[in-house]
């Protein structure tokens, strides 16, 4: 298991996908804050004349895609929104309108800063009761969003007909009374996915009264999965600002978390018209049945080229009785971001202080066109908690620095140099995208499979296209016999290239005796080397399978005039999802020479 020293060893290509996904979460999170709010100033028809000068407008309409009308006493509000501050809202009488609801928001433009994410939403009221709600955010004004032709769809509200009710009560633990025109807004969320979605939300008005505030949410009892992971989540808003927000949701409904007498604890989160905030959740792939009671999910935001620096901002969630995903607010301070430089968030789960699980790719934000929020940040387990950490640092004689949508990937091994063919006794898989050389970071490795009677050597290798480009110029001795257990240096060298195509290929399959189905997210990894040696393999091919299954067909280019007829050399394969094998070869396969095939090669991986 890799995790980087310092917390952020890396940045990770940014796809269009991603970036969408983390556009539509941000209103999950604004969602809170729309449903929390009552009306600001008088009633003003929507129209599309010019904007008062000095000012900006964002124009568009609020829609629904049901077919149901509209009550001619409703009220549509249009909001404008970053982060937790409403920067300008418009309320707009029905008056028999039905949808398309023209609106014309005008905002301040000396509010907004351009490397700030903005977004509208929608909601519609009857009877002052949020009957439809925004259901995806719509960025507008920076990072070349629309301002005009704005479309707001909006989606039904949960009433409760149709099912449950959740009950319980917000408290906080501060010693700040509330002010009469409090708003404290309940939602459930859908988190089974990864992707938090609200389906189901409730606003009480405190009236005068302080904390704790009952309240109950109506649900639809026939949208819940029983194998589903829902939360209770919660805020306070205070003259148009949310103040007080809970800093991570409350597991209800299924895997025995309850449907009653539920307490939403919230914290402070009054902010300054100039603090910054970073939303996001955090997964894995491999979600364990469960957690350990005493386990605390930290988030930080720092330079990743600063690893041992302090971070930018940080936080800590306690997550007791919680199950995977877990969502996050970071909150930072925009005045010590500088624009020319990079940032990145990442991850971190600890019992005590056992790692438990760690981010798989620290995720770029705020700078270089990275998102300011509404992120995902990946982790995985920490193959063993009580095992060992071996801190590295990864350098080379020849500047480098990868693109961002480079698919080159740093590999490190633990391995013992008489068993050059055996699994490594820890292996990493690091992809380099928007990385400058040197670098540090960690790999953790299970201690009680040392043996301190044995020699054991740490080299790395990074592979860009399939081709290898550079090495350890030597490996390097670690862990036993009095070798270094951490802080290791590795210098690659460029690795010797020839311009001479292929002559050939070796073929086969991949097989185990033990198949399971295998993620397509998960990558067959199959080197060529000479046997009994601890170098760096002769080629290394990956492929992601897609939905591959076993068998698994290969085909490895080879070189027949770097092919010595007295050498021996073997195939071996490993199958990994994220940085964790789940196979790998115990034994290289004789190919090549010697009478060996160099066709219809079965490679036989047993699980780890």
């Amino acid at each position: 298991m890799i995790r980087p020293r310092g917390f952020v060893p890396y940045h990770r290509k940014e796809n269009e996908e991603v970036r969408t996904r983390r556009l539509e979460l941000l209103l999950v999170i604004s969602t809170a804050l729309l449903l929390a709010l009552v009306a600001c100033g008088a009633a003003t028809e929507s129209t599309t004349d010019a904007p008062a000068a000095g000012s900006g407008a964002i124009i568009g309409s609020v829609v629904y895609l049901e077919r149901s009308a509209l009550d001619p006493t409703a009220v549509i509000e249009v909001y404008l929104m970053q982060n937790d501050t409403v920067i300008a809202t418009q309320t707009i009488p029905a008056e028999g309108r039905q949808v398309p609801i023209p609106f014309e928001l005008t905002y301040d433009p000396a509010l907004i800063d351009q490397t700030q994410t903005y977004l509208v939403a929608a909601r519609i009221l009857v009877g002052g009761a949020p009957v439809f709600a925004s259901q995806a955010a719509v960025p507008v004004i920076t990072n070349g969003a629309p301002t005009n032709g704005v479309e707001v769809m909006v989606g039904p509200v949960m009433t409760g007909a149709a099912g449950g009710n959740l009950t319980g009560t917000v408290t906080y633990l501060e010693r700040i009374a509330l002010t009469p025109d409090a708003v404290i807004h309940v939602e459930l969320q859908d988190v089974s996915s990864g992707i938090t979605s609200v389906i189901a939300a409730v606003d009480v008005n405190a009236e005068g009264r302080q904390v704790p505030i009952p309240f109950e949410l109506a649900y639809d009892a026939a949208a819940i999965d029983p194998a589903g992971t829902y939360l209770l989540s919660a805020n306070i808003t205070q003259g148009g600002q949310i103040t007080f927000a809970a800093p991570t949701g409350v597991p209800v409904l299924t895997n025995g978390a309850p449907t009653s007498n539920v307490e939403i604890v919230v914290s402070n989160a009054a902010v300054s018209p100039m603090a910054g905030s970073i939303q996001g959740t955090v997964t894995t792939a491999r979600p364990p049945e469960t957690l350990d009671p005493a386990a605390v999910l930290q988030v930080e935001l720092r330079e990743p080229m600063l690893a041992d620096a302090p971070a930018a901002a940080t936080l800590e969630i306690p997550l007791a009785g919680m199950a995977f995903p877990f969502s996050f607010d970071l909150p930072y301070d925009p005045a010590t971001i500088d624009a020319t430089k990079s940032y990145a968030v990442a991850a971190r789960i600890l019992s005590g202080n056992q790692l438990l699980f760690v981010s798989l790719a620290p995720v770029p934000v705020l700078t270089g066109g990275a998102p300011a929020s509404q992120i995902t940040v990946p982790v995985a387990a920490v193959p063993d908690p009580a095992g060992g950490v071996l801190r590295f640092t990864v350098s080379s004689d020849t500047p480098m620095t990868w693109p961002a949508d480079s698919p080159a990937y740093l590999n490190v091994e633990i391995r013992e140099p008489m068993l050059a063919d055996a699994p490594a006794t820890a292996f990493g898989y690091i992809p380099l995208a928007g990385l400058s050389l040197p670098v540090a970071f960690e790999l953790g490795y299970d201690a009680a499979a040392i043996n301190p009677d044995r020699q054991y050597i740490f080299d790395a290798r990074i592979i860009d296209n399939n081709a290898l480009t550079f090495s350890s110029a030597a490996a390097t001795p670690v862990l036993t016999q009095g070798n270094p257990t951490n802080d290791v240096t590795l210098t690659l060298v460029a690795a010797t290239i020839t311009d001479a195509p292929p002559t050939g290929a070796i073929t086969g399959v991949v097989t185990t005796d033990a198949p399971v189905p295998l993620d397509p997210a998960a990558a067959l990894y199959v080197d060529f080397r000479q046997a009994g040696t601890t170098g760096d393999p002769i080629v290394t091919i990956s492929q992601t399978l897609e939905g591959a299954q076993f068998p698994i067909p290969f085909e490895v280019p080879l070189n027949a005039a770097t092919i010595d007829p007295n050498v021996d050399y073997v195939i071996g394969a490993r199958i990994l999802l994220g940085d964790q094998v789940l196979y790998a070869s115990t034994v290289g396969v004789p190919v090549v020479t010697k009478g060996n095939p160099t066709t219809d090669v079965t490679v036989n991986i047993p699980p780890q």
